[in-house]
C-alpha cells in the first residue's frame, strides 16, 4: 500500500479522499514538519500546497529535490494560486505535477498513481 504525505494547513477534504482510495496518509501541517515527515516516514508521493506557514512549499519542494535521499519521491503541488509564471516556478522547484484548487479528489488520485507508476517503472 502506498504512503502519500499530505502537506497542508487547512485541508482535510483530500486527506479523506487518499485514505478512501486506500492509500496510507501521514499529514503536516506546514514546510517545517514536512521536511521532517518526510525522513520520518519515507512517503512514496508528497501532496503538496505551496501557501503554508514556516516554509513555503516552493521552498519545501525546492529542499527535497536538492536532497540525494529524497530528490526521487514525486512532488504534486495542490495550490489556489493562479498567478502568471507560477506552474514554471514549481517546475523549477522540481515539482513533478501542478494542480489547482478546487482540485476534483478523482484527479488527485489519478496524478497521484500515475507518479506512483512512473516511480515503480
Amino acid at each position: 500500500m502506498a504512503t502519500i504525505l499530505l502537506v497542508d494547513d487547512h485541508d482535510s477534504q483530500r486527506e479523506l479522499a487518499l485514505r478512501h482510495a486506500g492509500f496510507v496518509v501521514h499529514e503536516a501541517e506546514d514546510g517545517e514538519h514536512a521536511i521532517e515527515s518526510v525522513r520520518r516516514a519515507k512517503p512514496d508521493v508528497i501532496v503538496l500546497d505551496l501557501a503554508m506557514p514556516k516554509l513555503d512549499g516552493l521552498e519545501v519542494c525546492r529542499r527535497l529535490k536538492a536532497d540525494p535521499e529524497t530528490r526521487a519521491i514525486p512532488i504534486i503541488v495542490v495550490t489556489a494560486h493562479i498567478l502568471p509564471g507560477l506552474r514554471e516556478s514549481v517546475e523549477r522547484a522540481g515539482g513533478d505535477a501542478y494542480l489547482t484548487k478546487p482540485c476534483l479528489s478523482d484527479k488527485l488520485i489519478a496524478t497521484v498513481r500515475q507518479h506512483l507508476e512512473r516511480a515503480v517503472a
